[in-house]
């Protein structure tokens, strides 16, 4: 027995072990376990095969997410669509966002979004030396954030520091500070809703003037609950995006090979795209919960405890993908998990898309390389996912030929 199988039931996924090679822990528990059962956080079970992650999340009447939507559950409320609702409720809330991600923003803000990428990578090349995801990729999103929404009156640093703290408070299961990050992001939710009431924008281009807008049924949404679908956003983009991107610099930093490829063949960067967000998948614990008792592969999952649907894992089954562990650039088919599954797959996928693709070519062309100078500090469950990446930072060939052109002429 292993040390993430010593704790009651089939796994402990706060083990050493669990934390320390959690992919590993998760291919055994396919292959003995694949609908798992922990006894963490009063108990839950974990789905780690692709087709039950699919089958659950497809199947929102007996699984649902205004229980939890993750474990172990939040500390701030449940308030906030769409994670949090169920039907009709959820369709009401999502009809009305929908066309804002799917509509002209994304391409509007995707120019600023790649030059302030850009800007944050020549900070840390000016520098030397950067942890790649306090400064570069939490920022990003952040910023990304505050265009996305237009924010006028709002720094992204502001908003990048409250996420982190929220986010930090989440691992520590530190209540207080959960709770003083919650209360400083819905503050800026509010402001939104009062300032869309007062002064609408254009709504197939702002979301918080269509939440206010819309008129399901007649009537207009729940007033609380749109502040939530505001505020819920801040969270889960930019942790799900800022995340994946730690995750797949932290892969680049520890595999210099396939850096350097991507650094002399930049055109390979978007064909690798797909291949980084299936590997590099953050969240472990989203989670539906059962309606009722519900009778599931061989298991008897009882009504109102919850099912982590560990996508992660399920984007490397075996069963739907050759050599799952292994990195290949053009991957095809890929049909991975990463945005979801059923009516709760993500919203923003296609923003979310062109953002990482944004920092990543940025990261990687506008840097003549970067490894590792100190320990990489990493999230446990519910994510998997670096929360420091300390590198040190060598300028392009161009910039430093240039550099030493100055100097030269100066001298």
């Amino acid at each position: 027995m292993t040390d993430f199988q010593k704790a009651a039931g089939d796994f402990d996924p706060l083990a050493p072990e669990f934390i320390a090679d959690p992919h590993k822990a998760l291919h055994q528990l396919r292959d003995t376990a694949p609908l798992a059962r922990s006894e963490r956080w009063g108990g839950f079970w974990a789905a780690t095969k692709r087709s039950d992650v699919v089958a659950i999340a497809k199947n929102h009447k007996r699984f649902v997410n205004s229980v939890t939507h993750i474990v172990p559950g939040g500390m701030a409320g449940k308030t906030r669509p769409l994670m949090h609702a169920d039907q009709p409720e959820h369709t009401d809330f999502r009809e009305a966002m929908l066309p804002v991600f799917n509509g002209p923003i994304g391409e509007r803000i995707a120019p600023d979004i790649r030059a302030h990428a850009e800007k944050l990578v020549r900070g840390m090349v000016l520098k030397g030396t950067a942890d790649l995801e306090r400064d570069f990729g939490g920022p990003l999103m952040a910023y990304a954030l505050t265009r996305f929404y237009g924010m006028d009156d709002v720094a992204p640093e502001d908003l990048d520091r409250w996420l982190h703290q929220y986010v930090k408070g989440g691992q520590k299961r530190d209540e207080a500070m959960v709770a003083e990050a919650h209360a400083g992001l819905l503050k800026v939710a509010v402001g939104l809703v009062e300032d869309r009431t007062r002064n609408p924008r254009d709504p197939e281009t702002d979301l918080t003037t269509a939440l206010l807008q819309a008129r399901p049924h007649g009537m207009p949404l729940d007033h609380e609950k749109l502040i939530g679908a505001v505020r819920q956003p801040f969270v889960i983009v930019w942790l799900a995006t800022s995340h994946s991107l730690g995750n797949m610099l932290t892969r680049l930093v520890e595999d210099t090979t396939l850096q350097e490829t991507l650094r002399r063949n930049p055109e390979l960067i978007a064909e690798s795209l797909e291949e980084f967000l299936r590997l590099d998948m953050p969240q472990l614990g989203f989670a539906r919960t059962a309606d009722g008792d519900v009778e599931y592969g061989g298991k008897v999952i009882r009504d109102r405890e919850p099912v982590a649907l560990v996508f992660p894992a399920a984007n490397r089954d075996p069963e739907v993908f050759e050599s799952p562990d292994e990195f290949r650039i053009g991957r095809s088919p890929n049909p991975h998990l990463t945005f979801g599954a059923g009516i709760h797959s993500c919203p923003g996928k296609n923003i979310a898309r062109a953002i990482v693709l944004a920092a990543l070519e940025s990261v990687i062309t506008g840097t003549g390389g970067f490894s590792l100078r100190g320990e990489i500090e990493r999230e446990h469950w519910p994510f998997r996912a670096s929360r420091s990446i300390p590198v040190d930072i060598a300028a392009t060939r161009t910039d430093s030929e240039t550099a030493e052109g100055l100097v030269t002429v100066i001298s």
